[in-house]
């Protein structure tokens, strides 16, 4: 059972760093001993119970040394039960928001958590995202293949000019080295054996430069692998004009239009927007076609290929918000009948307002309704009143039908029309209007 955390005073001998606190480097603490010889250790720090009477500091390691080199004898602590996994939790949480823990122990420190936990589950952990954490492994991947090629360079996420002068990299600065080394482009020049000597050619001729700068001379490196590494920083450093084009655009197509330039003899920034004018408008439309068409079934996909006009990206998002069998049925029409994008989305809207189907439950319900009421009137047809009721109505309108026949019939001596029932001198004209009466007055009586 897990205790809760209590704060007590522990004898320094009884403690040892834990392998899992991430903390490798406790860097100066000469002020930090000055403040502790003063007024203490303020903050108590974190351990877990190993073994009898031992314990791991988990969090705190620099203030544990400090209390070392200032001769205290115990050091106030909370103590709290932790597996494995937890105390590394711990450690990197506490530190990060703290903001003094390095890349390197980061990184390290999922190299242990790798074990338990993806880098997406860690990150959320740590309150960090998964592309937060996947650039930061990648930069040290990067720096441990460096150091392995005989280069003692250490990552930080920003240096400063003096360690970037000791050999100190901005993470960023090796992540796009790694993407750069990854491209096609670069590995249709180098072989997989040739990759670690461009990776340190690569990182010399950017090491000295800021991020910018080094940003643009690794994107000639990509647009233009078969040069040396000397004359791409030449010509990255040359041209600074619309680099951030090149942050989105790929390497070959920005070759591309670096050589167009050279023939025309126009600047890059003088065709590129006429460039974009054309064709990045009907890129993104491809690009985005195509992430729907990710999600979308095999006769979507095959109905796009068919129809690239009219399936455009606002035409598939529609599509894919109708059930599975109504898209079968838009995409028919749209296929059999060559709509146009137009009509495609009038054709989805048209279906999304259609009647649902009756659940089975309430199609039941219905019919047992129906049964009940068929039964109900049928009975209530069979009652007396209703008898009367339906042979006052035939009545009266079987004089209506007689009054219509009738009406051209007259006497053959006179051309009297006074037709009617002898056995109570009525008129053809008055039985009408007493068998209406006689009707209405049965209805009247419900």
């Amino acid at each position: 059972m897990v205790k809760d955390p209590q704060v007590i005073e522990i004898p320094l001998g009884k403690l040892t760093v834990s392998r899992f606190n991430v903390r490798r480097e406790l860097g100066d603490i000469s002020e930090l001993v000055d403040s502790i010889k003063a007024v203490g250790v303020l903050q108590p720090i974190l351990v877990r119970p190993v073994g009898r009477d031992r314990y791991e500091v988990i969090v705190g390691s620099r203030r544990f040394a400090a209390a070392q080199k200032a001769k205290l004898k115990t050091i106030p602590a909370i103590v709290k039960e932790m597996s494995d996994e937890e105390a590394v939790i711990e450690s990197l949480t506490e530190n990060i928001q703290r903001g003094d823990l390095e890349i390197e122990e980061i990184a390290q420190a999922y190299t242990i958590a790798r074990r338990w936990y993806t880098e997406e589950v860690f990150a959320s952990k740590i309150g960090k995202s998964r592309d937060w954490l996947s650039q930061i492994l990648i930069a040290y991947d990067s720096v441990v293949k460096l150091q392995q090629m005989g280069k003692p360079y250490k990552i930080k996420a920003r240096p400063t000019k003096e360690e970037r002068e000791k050999g100190v990299l901005p993470y960023r600065v090796l992540v796009e080295v790694e993407y750069a080394l990854r491209s096609e482009e670069v590995h249709k020049v180098f072989p997989a054996e040739k990759i670690d000597d461009m990776r340190v050619m690569l990182v010399e001729a950017v090491k000295d430069l800021d991020y910018d700068d080094a940003k643009r001379v690794i994107d000639y490196f990509k647009m233009y692998p078969e040069k040396t590494i000397e004359e791409i920083r030449d010509m990255a450093l040359a041209r600074k004009t619309g680099v951030e084009l090149k942050t989105f655009v790929p390497a070959s197509v920005m070759r591309k239009v670096e050589e167009t330039a050279e023939k025309i003899g126009k600047p890059v920034e003088v065709i590129v927007p006429s460039i974009l004018e054309k064709g990045v408008e009907e890129e993104a439309k491809k690009v985005e076609v195509d992430r729907l068409l990710e999600k979308a079934s095999s006769y979507v996909v095959e109905a796009a290929r068919k129809r690239e006009s009219t399936m455009t990206p606002e035409v598939i998002r529609k599509l894919l918000e109708l059930p599975e069998e109504k898209q079968k049925v838009v995409v028919d029409r749209i296929v059999s009948l060559r709509l146009t994008e137009d009509e495609a989305i009038e054709q989805i809207e048209a279906i999304k307002v259609e009647m649902p189907p009756f659940a089975p439950e309430e199609m039941e319900r219905i019919r047992k309704r129906y049964e009940e009421l068929k039964e109900e009137i049928k009975k209530r047809l069979e009652t007396p009143e209703a008898i009367m009721k339906g042979e006052f109505f035939k009545n009266w309108t079987t004089h209506i039908a007689i009054v219509g026949v009738l009406d051209s019939a007259f006497c053959p001596i006179c051309k009297s029309k006074q037709l009617g029932w002898i056995c109570h001198g009525l008129t053809i004209q008055e039985a009408v209007k007493l068998a209406e009466e006689n009707y209405k007055n049965s209805v009247k009586g419900e």
